[in-house]
């Protein structure tokens, strides 16, 4: 049976630290040189680029996967498509990536 879930920082923070997931920053590259990221981050896929449907399909639908975005709007589209395209296991931060921070987790600067 498939898990498309929503979760909240601190469960997202634990499926995180099992190492268990394929964590992936749906954002622009200036909203994440602005806004940061969570760290241990594997992609950074921009939805408003043309061959976001082919990354996305091109990822291994047996993985597990953490998804992010900066408002959680694009990832409810992301998840609904891994969900309808036969992902297994995805989560969704839920809210946005300031959330991650109010609720006392880092995020990472290069």
């Amino acid at each position: 049976m498939a898990e498309i879930w929503r979760l909240f920082p601190k469960d997202f923070d634990t499926k995180l630290k099992s190492w268990e997931y394929i964590l992936i920053d749906f954002r622009t590259i200036e909203e994440k040189e602005y806004y940061w990221y969570i760290e241990w981050t594997h992609f950074l896929y921009d939805v408003y680029k043309s061959e976001i449907v082919s990354q996305i399909n091109s990822l291994d639908k047996s993985k597990k996967y953490l998804i992010y975005c900066f408002h959680g709007n694009r990832t409810q589209s992301v998840l609904a498509f891994m969900r309808d395209n036969n992902f297994e296991h995805v989560y969704d931060l839920i809210w946005w990536i300031e959330y991650w921070e109010n609720y006392g987790y880092k995020l990472k600067k290069d």
